[in-house]
């Protein structure tokens, strides 16, 4: 790390230990003032996170290492973590004290994901397969509101509107994992199996936005608005290095083993749930598991950093 990048990072880490890590709706003049300075920042550091995502998760690793922890290797560590890890750092940090607000915005810093783009477009998990935890969870904090019918008014809620009242249902505190039921539960967004979709060669496009995306991913998973139904179909680094143009024989049939058949108007293998509901959590996981089994059988040398070069070693991309 050469001294003018020490002397940034040293900058910001002085900031930001100085800043309140609350998020308020209302930014005073001099707070906007210090966030500009933070993205100018930014601007200068290569870091995979904002800021104030870096300085959360490396303070946690620093407790985690008893306080002996250099800069330039906890950078290197962040770097290093699942997005899911990320995640539950930073919360860690913020000792689970995050309000709905926060968390989406949270979500949208580590995975680059937009639940306010989801919950706008209705896009994601059918309003109608709400669980019943979270419905209930909702009737509760409405309760002393005078609704007559408090179904139909959920219904005609817009995801972000459930998410905050159930969370002011929950509490105040709520930790990783938990966040990441609810997440699935109301938008259909999967965090934890989109943290493990970095290197595995898979794409996902869903709710009308990029869930995964990276240089060599082989294969695009790309889902409707409101996840009924699904498609895959080659990537252009895939068609780049094979040559191929569609699907290998061998995927397609084992994709067609789920259900999946040729769509000539999507140029693709298409899965659409019969039931006209959102395809459940488990085919998806099916579809994923497929593709990436037969990546790591076939074309793992295409992930690799130099794939045109001979290289018979097995990698591991769970």
């Amino acid at each position: 790390m050469n001294r003018l990048r020490k002397l940034i990072i040293a900058t910001a880490t002085v900031l930001l230990a100085g800043a309140s890590v609350s998020i308020s709706p209302h930014v005073s003049h001099a707070e906007s003032h210090k966030e500009d300075r933070y993205h100018h920042l930014e601007e200068h550091l290569n870091f995979k996170y904002p800021l104030h995502i870096m300085f959360g998760v490396i303070m946690t690793l620093k407790k985690e290492h008893k306080g002996y922890l250099p800069l330039s290797e906890a950078i290197d560590i962040v770097h290093s973590m699942k997005k899911v890890e990320v995640m539950d750092s930073y919360l860690d940090f913020r000792r689970n004290k995050v309000n709905s607000r926060e968390i989406r915005r949270i979500v949208k810093q580590v995975y680059d994901i937009d639940l306010d783009r989801v919950s706008e477009l209705g896009a994601g998990k059918q309003v109608g397969t709400y669980p019943k935890e979270i419905t209930d969870g909702v009737k509760l904090e409405l309760a002393d509101e005078s609704i007559e019918d408090l179904d139909a008014y959920i219904q005609s809620l817009t995801k972000v509107e459930v998410m905050d009242l159930y969370l002011e249902h929950y509490g105040k505190k709520i930790d990783g994992p938990e966040i990441r039921r609810v997440v699935n539960q109301i938008f259909g967004v999967n965090l934890d199996g989109i943290s493990s979709l970095e290197g595995s060669g898979v794409a996902l496009f869903s709710k009308d936005q990029w869930i995964s995306k990276y240089d060599k991913d082989l294969f695009v998973v790309h889902t409707g608005l409101t996840d009924v139904d699904v498609w895959v179909y080659p990537t252009v680094y895939f068609t780049e290095q094979t040559g191929l143009t569609e699907l290998p024989a061998g995927l397609q049939n084992a994709l067609k083993g789920l259900g999946f058949e040729y769509n000539q108007e999507k140029d693709a293998l298409y899965y659409a749930n019969p039931t006209g509901e959102s395809v459940p959590d488990q085919f998806k996981g099916h579809t994923l598991g497929t593709i990436i089994g037969f990546i790591k059988s076939n074309h793992a040398n295409l992930l690799k950093p130099n794939p045109d070069k001979e290289d018979h070693e097995s990698i591991d991309v769970d």
